[in-house]
């Protein structure tokens, strides 16, 4: 009997884990739409596995970011790095959007 039961604990697991990472992909996609907002109607995007990761990264970069930013104690170089991060990915997610409404043809 343990070994279904180490496999329904697994089960449950896993899909408890999917959620919360398709949580932050939201969270990270909602971010970027408000960021960019002439991109809210890519929310097609989501079917994207490649965008939906750019979404997670995005989202864990800008908690780590606001971390820094709510910090006692400053780390400037730190926080300027992240900023950068931030941006980075910002800026991959919106050129990955606009490329692929263009070979889509919706752009």
């Amino acid at each position: 009997m343990e070994p279904f039961l180490t496999v329904s604990v697994a089960t449950v697991s896993s899909t408890k884990f999917a959620s919360a990472d398709m949580d932050v992909q939201k969270a990270g996609m909602a971010r970027l739409f408000l960021a960019a907002p002439d991109l809210r109607g890519s929310a097609w995007m989501m079917q994207s596995p490649a965008f939906r990761k750019l979404c997670e990264a995005y989202e864990h970069a800008c908690l780590r970011r606001d971390l820094l930013r709510c910090s006692a104690l400053k780390d400037e170089g730190a926080l300027l790095r992240s900023e950068t991060e931030c941006k980075s990915l910002e800026a991959a997610a919106i050129a990955y959007i606009r490329k692929q409404r263009q070979l889509s043809g919706l752009a």
